[in-house]
């Protein structure tokens, strides 16, 4: 496993602010859990993180790449969600 390192992420959809500047840090071998009410963007984040959504601003970086516009493909993470729904 790597680190993976959040960066004043930031998500908006049109006008709208979702996701409001996220400093994160996980390191090598951490243990990380995102909780929190029905619509407060774990899933966004979460996808943000492999890449299934555009990030607005800030920028990711997985081990030492900046994985910010890169390819779902190209990030090297897997997911499982609890609902297809999750997934497009």
């Amino acid at each position: 496993m790597t680190g993976v390192n959040l960066n004043n992420v930031i998500k908006k959809y049109g006008e709208t602010q979702v996701i409001h500047g996220v400093d994160l840090q996980i390191e090598d071998g951490e243990f990380c859990v995102f909780v929190g009410p029905s619509g407060c963007g774990k899933s966004t984040l979460l996808r943000m993180i492999a890449g299934l959504e555009e990030t607005t601003g800030g920028s990711m970086s997985i081990g030492d790449r900046d994985v910010t516009d890169m390819d779902p493909s190209q990030r090297g993470v897997a997911m499982v969600f609890q609902t297809y729904a999750l997934y497009p």
